[in-house]
């Protein structure tokens, strides 16, 4: 009796993360074959025979790991989680990426249409898949390096910006990546304000809907302080609780791909109105010391960084740095507000942020860790401390959730102990 798609088939799973064990179980509940196995001792464990007919590779693996020439040289079809996902599925799927806003997007929409929101926001499209409901999967550029079979019937590019350069090798390769979410989707939802050349490699038939705050569009757009989409006026803009034209960005994105869902004004308007932050993004951790403690720790790439900067009101000391992901900090310094007044910049990219603040005639200081930025921060007159890195968090945590952690202990330790010194 035949159990599923994967009958008789074999496959190898490289990485034994979430995604990895997911992968497993989905492949032997329809009907494959899979073993699962992990570098030893940071090196590429061969799998003990080639007669696989797939693999499928994690998406915190690089596209230079042996495992992919092991591949291709035994002609074995590689495949991401995520795509095992969309093979399994049989319900309509959502896909959203963007270098930032997809979280929140993805939240968004789900919201909106009852679906069920999976894929880089930690939950595995395989795993979801099997719970025969609409999906709304988040997708990494890591994820989508693999798209073969990524084909979403509404696909959401929430905004493109230079990220993760280390990983990919260039910039043109991420935004090839990116743009893998559109190649076989039935509509696509373009952000407002994508640079042209990121879009150089879309190649799509997809319908086109675009998302503007300050014109009429084939799309989503605001006008008289109403939310609209293609038309028809949706909800008042005044019911959405986050804050900053970037999210005003995120809204009009999801009010688009949930329209085509035929999600009802009702529930558009209560996602809305119900709408929360992910955790560490721009999340306040207090005021102590006369001034505001913001972790957006989340904020792992420039863009992120700026738009954290424009939503945190009066003088700003900005902690930044980390692991640095090949990202051209000139352009931080380039677009930086005035009213960051101060620089701090710890970790392994801290160095390579220094020299291009002075640049642009900003004096930085230099720490080596989080704990030291805290210091620091501490004795500098401003209205707001904010942690918005625009680096990885992996030369001092294990992710950027650890740090945004470590971020508001190190606050609360500090005035503590002040406190009791007193």
């Amino acid at each position: 009796m035949s159990m599923g798609i994967f009958d008789g088939k074999r496959y190898f799973v490289y990485g034994d993360g979430a995604s990895g064990r997911a992968a497993c179980r989905a492949l032997r509940k329809n009907g494959g074959k899979a073993k699962i196995y992990t570098d030893e001792c940071g090196a590429f464990a061969e799998p003990q025979k080639a007669n696989y007919d797939g693999a499928v590779i994690s998406p915190g693996i690089r596209p230079t790991h042996a495992v992919y020439d092991y591949c291709a040289r035994n002609g074995i079809e590689t495949l991401s989680e995520a795509e095992l996902g969309f093979m399994l599925a049989k319900t309509p799927i959502v896909g959203v990426t963007g270098t930032n806003g997809k979280t929140t997007v993805t939240r968004l929409i789900a919201d909106m249409t009852g679906a069920v929101a999976c894929g880089n926001i930690g939950y595995p499209v395989s795993a979801a898949a099997a719970k025969n409901v609409p999906l709304v999967c988040e997708l990494s550029s890591f994820q989508l390096y693999n798209s073969e079979h990524i084909a979403p019937r509404v696909a959401v590019i929430t905004n493109i910006a230079s990220d993760h350069i280390d990983w990919h090798g260039s910039e043109a390769e991420y935004f090839r990546c990116k743009c893998n979410i559109a190649r076989q989707a039935k509509v696509l939802v373009l952000g407002e304000n994508i640079p042209l050349r990121a879009l150089d490699t879309l190649n799509t038939d997809a319908d086109v809907l675009r998302c503007s705050t300050e014109r009429h569009v084939d799309g989503a757009y605001i006008d008289k302080g109403y939310f609209w989409f293609c038309g028809r006026r949706v909800c008042p803009v005044d019911y959405y609780r986050l804050q900053g034209k970037h999210n005003l960005e995120n809204a009009l994105c999801s009010v688009a791909a949930a329209s085509v869902m035929g999600a009802d004004n009702r529930k558009i308007l209560a996602a809305l109105a119900s709408a929360t932050l992910s955790p560490h993004r721009v999340a306040p951790v207090g005021s102590f010391g006369g001034k505001r403690w913001i972790d957006d720790s989340k904020g792992t790439n420039i863009a992120a960084t700026l738009a954290a900067v424009n939503v945190t009101d009066g003088r700003v000391c900005l902690i930044t740095g980390g692991r640095d992901k090949g990202l051209d900090f000139d352009t931080l310094f380039a677009a930086l507000d005035e009213r960051v007044e101060n620089v701090i910049a710890m970790g392994e990219s801290a160095q390579s942020i220094r020299d291009s603040g002075a640049k642009y005639g900003r004096a930085i200081t230099v720490v080596n860790g989080l704990s030291d930025a805290v210091t620091a921060a501490a004795e500098i007159e401003c209205d707001a401390v904010l942690l918005s890195p625009a680096c990885a968090s992996f030369d001092e945590f294990d992710n950027y959730a650890e740090r945004g952690e470590a971020f508001s202990s190190a606050v609360r330790a500090l005035y503590s102990d002040r406190k009791h010194k007193k």
